[in-house]
């Protein structure tokens, strides 16, 4: 069992007061719950580096839209809180809505820019609920790190970025996307998905690993790497609602014509999965460039996808 779960402000901040007078290292592991093999693997690194581990756990209204999945979002509580602890958190946080947004809550946080793309241009209003709930448990939490996975690279780049702007003395920590057996992204919203529609939902990321695979023999144009992936969509009636190649250091840059042998390039895919009256929206991404991890994830996901 964990040291702590606890669900007041006040509990919490004296709970960390005391790791910081002992000189603990504090890392930290924001969620919603519905913890997944992804969730694991930033609980393990935060543990791994860390004296104390805190994973919050807390479904945030204000990043949903009106027409999003808000009331039906997987909420497991007791199952997250034995992964967590079996994994190595030290403190569960799991604030009511009310403990973080108090009658009379009247401040959004806001990074312009990076958060009009991709994602943001989809679901307006989505990423002013990401960052305000981010800093109110960054600042309640002051960890020494926070974790967070690739698979939400706009998030963790408006995080960020929110984080450099503020002067926030916690350091971002992105870990690389956790993968199912066939290369799909590990997601909460993958419960949602029929048998049929997890079949079709394995396209995304064969899609992706094509990409992947002639941009290491060494297909430079954009133009062509975007057609054999959407060639691969297309094979289960499957149109993005976006994919895009992004400069990685700054998200509104479109990289369009042919990729320099010195581009650092984001591959963002947003895909809606369709299937018998069910829709679910899941997101992924691959980095394209130099660096050896990047390429080393590349062929991990060639290997799953195919």
């Amino acid at each position: 069992m964990p040291h702590a779960i606890i669900t007041r402000r006040n509990e919490l901040f004296s709970y960390l007061s005391e790791q910081r007078l002992n000189k603990n290292s504090i890392g930290f592991v924001p969620t919603m719950g519905a913890l997944h093999e992804g969730h694991v693997s930033l609980i393990q690194k935060s543990s791994s580096e860390n004296d104390c581990t805190v994973v919050s756990i807390f479904v945030n209204p204000k990043q949903f839209g009106p027409n999003e999945d808000f009331a039906k979002y997987p909420r497991t509580f007791q199952n997250d809180i034995d992964i967590a602890t079996q994994h190595g958190a030290k403190v569960i946080f799991a604030p009511s809505i009310e403990e973080m947004y108090p009658q009379g809550f009247l401040t959004q946080v806001s990074v312009s820019s990076i958060t009009e793309v991709l994602c943001g241009a989809h679901r307006p209003g989505h990423f002013n609920g990401v960052t305000t709930v981010v800093l109110l448990l960054m600042n309640l939490v002051q960890a020494n790190y926070i974790y967070l996975g690739q698979k939400d690279f706009q998030q963790v780049q408006v995080i960020k970025k929110m984080a450099n702007d503020l002067f926030h003395p916690t350091k971002v920590i992105m870990v690389p996307t956790y993968r199912e057996k066939d290369g799909l992204a590990m997601s909460s919203r993958n419960r949602y998905l029929s048998e049929e529609a997890r079949k079709k939902a394995s396209i995304i990321p064969k899609a992706l690993a094509l990409i992947a695979k002639e941009f290491l023999n060494g297909e430079k144009s954009i133009n062509q790497l975007l057609k054999i992936s959407l060639n691969e969509l297309k094979k289960e009636n499957l149109t993005p609602q976006y994919l895009e190649f992004r400069k990685v250091n700054d998200l509104t840059q479109k990289y369009e014509g042919n990729l320099s042998s010195e581009a650092e390039a984001v591959v963002a895919i947003a895909q809606i999965i369709e299937f018998e009256g069910t829709s679910t929206r899941l997101i992924d991404n691959i980095l394209l460039g130099n660096d050896s991890a990047n390429t080393k994830a590349l062929e991990d996901l060639i290997a799953k996808a195919f």
